[in-house]
């Protein structure tokens, strides 16, 4: 869910970036504006790919605590981010009730909270990582 709201999101700014014009070109003619989105793609390509991993050591029976843990507390915590600089290439429409950007972005943030916080998995992943007797 938050993967695709944070996808749903930049893909709405990219356009964005297409149809505005400021100073006579498209605003995703500045680096500025281009740059930050390149960085999203990139993030969400990046989880998604977590998220499949996981995915797939569970399907073929392998261990996947760790992977799922990762998943779970990263893709909230960037599709917040993603959303908020999605947000903020839009300005200030994408601030208001006009678009939905802004409604995605409290509820991506709920999805934070909804399945348990990010500690919990965080612990998860370190004593994967170090064992159960070296990790909180």
């Amino acid at each position: 869910m938050c993967l695709g709201a944070a996808q749903q999101s930049l893909d709405e700014a990219l356009q964005w970036s297409r149809d505005r014009v400021a100073f006579g070109k498209p605003i995703g003619t500045f680096q500025g504006v281009s740059f930050p989105l390149a960085e999203c793609a990139t993030y969400i390509t990046g989880a998604r790919h977590v998220c499949y991993e996981a995915l797939w050591r569970k399907d073929t029976d392998r261990e996947h605590s760790a992977e799922a843990a990762m998943a779970k507390f990263w893709a909230p915590k960037l599709a917040v981010d993603v959303i908020h600089q999605c947000l903020l290439t839009l300005g200030h429409v994408g601030y208001s009730t006009e678009h939905k950007v802004g409604q995605r972005l409290r509820d991506v943030i709920g999805l934070e909270i909804g399945d348990g916080t990010a500690q919990v998995s965080k612990l998860v992943i370190s004593r994967n990582l170090l064992g159960r007797t070296y990790a909180p």
